[in-house]
């Protein structure tokens, strides 16, 4: 457990240090769409609003450092696919794995206009192709600034106020980690892994086995 707790401490200490440069670059980098995928940048700002919680940041700047990131980022999508990413994407590997996404981005934006921007960031993680696609198909860069300003200050309101006000939750789930805790998160997991592999198995299994056709009557 003292590995854990350096960790914690190192992590904490870096935010104590660079705790709003830490917030603005993983806000910006989650936000765009060739790092969005593989960045923890929300958990970064979360991180953020629990150490204000603990008074070694200040919640206020936190919410603006993730707000200004997140617009940011998603301004950076809209500018790319106004330059004509989407051209270079179709000439790489990526084009099968981000095609889907930029369909359903596609439809959202003729779907809902404006308000796509807006509602894309309570929407899974397809805010970065909705970005791109407004500025592949010529969208107003004011208008798109405008729904991305408001959508990205309520998202990060709303997020960090849940990770300053629930900190003492984490802090209580973080106490499963120690003493007879440990043993207990272990079995739990093993049980939930063991029973998820155990269905998956079988749905293989039903689909591998088939049963015999019929032979048709001749007579």
């Amino acid at each position: 457990m003292d590995f854990f707790n350096n960790i914690l401490d190192f992590v904490k200490q870096q935010y104590a240090t660079f705790g709003y440069l830490i917030v603005f670059l993983g806000a910006y980098f989650e936000n765009t769409i060739f790092l969005g995928l593989i960045l923890p940048g929300g958990s970064l700002v979360l991180l953020g609003a629990i150490y204000a919680s603990e008074g070694t940041m200040i919640l206020p700047l936190v919410i603006l450092f993730g707000w200004l990131g997140m617009f940011l980022g998603n301004s950076t999508d809209f500018w790319l696919g106004r330059v004509g990413v989407l051209r270079l994407i179709e000439k790489t590997r990526l084009k099968d794995k981000m095609a889907p996404h930029m369909e359903t981005a596609r439809k959202f934006l003729e779907k809902r206009g404006g308000w796509a921007i807006f509602l894309s960031h309570f929407i899974g993680h397809i805010r970065s192709f909705v970005a791109i696609t407004a500025g592949a198909s010529r969208f107003s860069y004011a208008r798109f600034a405008r729904y991305e300003l408001a959508a990205a200050l309520v998202w990060n309101i709303i997020y960090c106020l849940a990770g300053f006000f629930f900190t003492e939750s984490i802090k209580k789930i973080e106490g499963l980690f120690s003493g007879v805790g440990i043993g207990l998160v272990i079995v739990a997991v093993l049980v939930v892994g063991g029973y998820k592999a155990h269905g998956w198995w079988r749905n293989r299994q039903s689909k591998t086995i088939q049963p015999p056709k019929k032979l048709e009557d001749r007579s």
